[in-house]
């Protein structure tokens, strides 16, 4: 049998195993996501070059960011910031639930 003591460390001990369960769990999560969000990032911004390159041709210098297409440079940028912000807040809210 036995004590009150060794029961309420046992529970603790368990309890933490779960939290450790939750944590990886939740880290695993955030970490599948940022990997999809990376990639499909990547995707886009290689479809936008693909555009760019076959309206532009070979002609890929710095003044030709100022012209008309430049639309997908602009999204990308836009979609990068959103997604920081997003990642950010996140582990933000994360760490202080702790």
């Amino acid at each position: 049998m036995r004590t009150t003591d060794e029961r309420i460390e046992k529970l603790h001990t368990r309890a933490r195993e779960l939290r450790r369960k939750r944590e990886r769990r939740r880290i695993t999560g955030l970490g599948s996501l940022s990997a999809v969000l990376t990639v499909l990032l990547v995707v886009c911004l290689a479809r936008v070059n693909e555009h760019a390159v076959s309206l532009m041709g070979e002609q890929m210098t710095g003044s030709s960011l100022l012209g008309e297409s430049t639309g997908g440079y602009v999204l990308a940028g836009i979609v990068a910031f959103f997604l920081g912000v997003i990642v950010t807040s996140v582990i933000i809210r994360h760490r202080k639930g702790k």
